[in-house]
């Protein structure tokens, strides 16, 4: 095929192949079925960034930015069947998500510094996540007399409640890393618990002894694990404070021992 195809003749490719006469495995899949694919399609991205990085030859991050749109369109394909959304709701959504996060950009809002502008940028998007929230609110009818109450206590509940729903916003199926890091970020934001670097290291530090001590005292692993957790988490809390990407930084870790360790 000489020619080039667009990105509407690609939309109908994805419907054909989920029509009546369409292809019996694309017809199968669900929302479901498809969370494997789409998380694998993800990974052989950031593979492709890494091997472009180090050969200089982007064929391959093309095509396999190719085999993760098509998991964008068949989502979305699936979706508009079952009437939840179309792709035209999606392109909106994003559009107007971008617009309404770089307001420097589209409104003529100046910002004195990139700290102001990241500031401005979570604003954004904590008053889209309350304004989520009250939507969520009114279509299941709920009252919010939590909210409506005046007394200091059920006030502190309401603040705390808001908090832990934001912690819980961040989706279980990231890896454990990334997930740990960003649900430290934001109780660093609520102010839920302390991120003074010596309190951390002394928390490394103390989670190391105990995990010594299980793997000494102990034949339970389940305890032995919940150690290694902590100690884990931990470190991950110091990723966090200096804005570390650990999962990036675990990955290049290994990426090193592969490459030395037939030295």
């Amino acid at each position: 095929m000489d020619r080039q195809f667009t990105f509407e003749e690609l939309h109908a490719v994805v419907a054909a192949l989920r029509s009546e006469n369409g292809c019996p495995w694309d017809r199968a899949q669900t929302h479901e079925s498809m969370k494997g694919n789409t998380i694998e399609e993800a990974y052989e991205v950031n593979q492709a960034v890494s091997d472009l990085t180090a050969t200089g030859n982007p064929a391959n991050l093309c095509e396999e930015l190719g085999d993760l749109l098509l998991q964008v369109m068949l989502h979305s394909q699936i979706a508009e069947e079952m009437g939840e959304f179309t792709l035209e709701d999606v392109i909106d959504g994003i559009t107007k998500k971008m617009i309404r996060r770089h307001p420097h950009v589209f409104a003529g809002e100046t910002y004195k510094n990139d700290e102001e502008r990241r500031a401005a940028w979570e604003a954004i998007k904590e008053q889209e996540h309350r304004e989520a929230q009250a939507a969520a609110q009114s279509k299941s009818g709920s009252s919010g007399q939590a909210a409506q109450t005046g007394s200091e206590n059920s006030k502190q509940a309401a603040a705390h409640s808001g908090a832990a729903a934001e912690l819980a916003s961040v989706p279980a199926a990231f890896p454990a890393l990334i997930r740990s890091q960003k649900v430290l970020k934001k109780a660093k934001k609520n102010h839920l618990i302390s991120f003074r670097e010596e309190d951390i290291f002394k928390e490394i530090l103390e989670s190391v002894v105990h995990l010594q001590q299980a793997a000494a005292s102990s034949d339970n692993k389940d305890q032995l694990t919940a150690k290694l957790g902590e100690t884990l988490f931990a470190v991950s809390k110091l990723a966090a404070l200096y804005n570390i990407h650990s999962e990036m930084a675990l990955t290049t870790e290994t990426e090193k021992f592969i490459e030395t360790a037939g030295d």
